[in-house]
């Protein structure tokens, strides 16, 4: 039985990181975390870290500015 990483957990991490990062650090940071590799939110399953990434990013929750990513730790999902 395969695991997955929520969402917010990825933005969580990028939330601990004040100043934001690159792209490719935060998918190897990703990488390091969480290995399982697979990740999902409230509505989308079987997500990779690219694709949770991308979708973060259309969410608003994470976002990029002159090459270096922030969260947006707003959640509009309905977890405990």
């Amino acid at each position: 039985m395969s695991e997955s990483v929520h969402g917010r957990e990825v933005v969580a991490l990028l939330a601990a990181q004040p100043a934001g990062m690159n792209e490719s650090v935060l998918l190897t940071l990703v990488e390091q975390t969480f290995p399982v590799g697979l990740f999902h939110t409230c509505k989308v399953k079987g997500m990779d870290k690219n694709q949770i990434l991308a979708n973060m990013m259309t969410k608003g929750r994470i976002v990029e500015q002159d090459g270096i990513l922030t969260a947006q730790t707003s959640c509009g999902c309905k977890h405990k």
